[in-house]
């Protein structure tokens, strides 16, 4: 409760626009390219259980396609990349302290979907992502389709380092744990003690919150964490998570649950964005005690170096020098594709976006 008291002291239900509209940079500096017009044929991210099978092997194929592709940023690169993969789990890295515990969260996730997409499309992949309903499989993850080790993203992990088998076995993340970079197997823990947190009750008290600044905190602290929780993914480190190719299945479920919000008052929710664009630093991460120091040092991530800070985005770009989050905010991959808005993801058939959950 305590910690709620704090976060709400944050001014989390305010929200503003702010007038600047930042041009998308790429990699090297120029402006990125235009966005696409409205969407002509839109992409159907599916369930994954109800994929075809020949759609679910293209899928697993292309993700091992960029994890074993070289990667191409040369500032990523110095910083320990060996692969887009590795490129895709840093930019969750570096970012990390501005899209947890704030506003950002829910449209930068959005944004990171979109980014892997763009990977996935370098090799060859052109269905829509997968995501997992996991209510479906609360309270027993361990029996999922999603982790069937033919079928599926590999079961619990095993041995020392909680390594998966199946289609990821022996695939190797070079980003993580934390602010730290150390070659590693995928690997995951499954708890089914946390998974029932994951089931419909906890949905539909997400979904029926009036305003983003209680939904979206509803969607974080409750289905979103706990599902982390339950399959402590690398090392069940909140940093670079991503390593595991499960991390954007579930994702998917957190982005289906924030669509399925907006869609319960469409417009008026395509422009209800509020909340912190960076953590504050007395409060961290939301979900464990202490601030960010004191929070790197009990759960061994770290800090960023200044070789990270360096290339670290700045939280309040677009938000007219505020700390509150506009949908003018700018969001960045750090390359892998041009910069973007939250305006221009929060409408997922708006013509940036052009996918729809079936």
């Amino acid at each position: 409760m305590v910690r709620l008291l704090q976060l709400g002291a944050l001014g989390l239900a305010l929200s503003g626009v702010s007038a600047a509209v930042a041009l998308p940079q790429t990699d090297d500096g120029t402006a990125g390219k235009p966005k696409p017009p409205a969407c002509k044929g839109l992409t159907k991210r599916q369930e994954w259980r109800n994929m075809k099978r020949s759609d679910q092997k293209a899928y697993v194929k292309a993700v091992r396609c960029v994890m074993t592709s070289p990667a191409k940023l040369p500032k990523l690169k110095a910083l320990g990349a060996k692969t887009r993969w590795d490129e895709l789990v840093m930019l969750h890295q570096v970012e990390a302290l501005q899209i947890h515990s704030t506003g950002t969260f829910l449209p930068f996730h959005r944004y990171f979907l979109h980014v892997q997409q763009f990977l996935l499309g370098e090799c060859g992949y052109k269905g829509g992502l997968p995501w997992w309903n996991e209510p479906l499989d609360s309270g027993n993850f361990l029996s999922s389709p999603l982790l069937d080790p033919v079928t599926g993203f590999g079961g619990d992990g095993t041995g020392a380092g909680n390594c998966v088998n199946g289609p990821f076995d022996g695939l190797t993340v070079s980003i993580g744990p934390g602010f730290n970079n150390q070659p590693r197997c995928v690997n995951r823990k499954i708890n089914d003690f946390f998974s029932p947190l994951t089931n419909q009750t906890y949905v539909d008290d997400a979904l029926s919150k009036p305003d983003y600044a209680t939904a979206w905190l509803a969607i974080y602290m409750g289905p979103h964490l706990w599902g982390h929780v339950a399959l402590a993914m690398m090392d069940g480190n909140s940093i670079t998570s991503p390593g595991d190719p499960l991390f954007f299945t579930h994702h998917g479920f957190v982005d289906k649950m924030w669509w399925d919000w907006q869609a319960g008052n469409l417009p008026a929710r395509l422009s209800d964005i509020s909340g912190p664009n960076a953590m504050s630093p007395e409060i961290g991460f939301i979900e464990f005690d202490g601030g960010i120091a004191d929070e790197a040092a009990s759960q061994g991530w770290g800090s960023p170096s200044p070789a990270m800070l360096a290339i670290t985005p700045d939280p309040k770009n677009g938000d007219n020098g505020g700390t509150e989050t506009t949908l003018d905010h700018v969001m960045s991959s750090l390359g892998i594709i041009p910069d973007a808005t939250v305006r221009d993801v929060m409408d997922i058939k708006g013509g940036y976006l052009c996918y729809e959950y079936v």
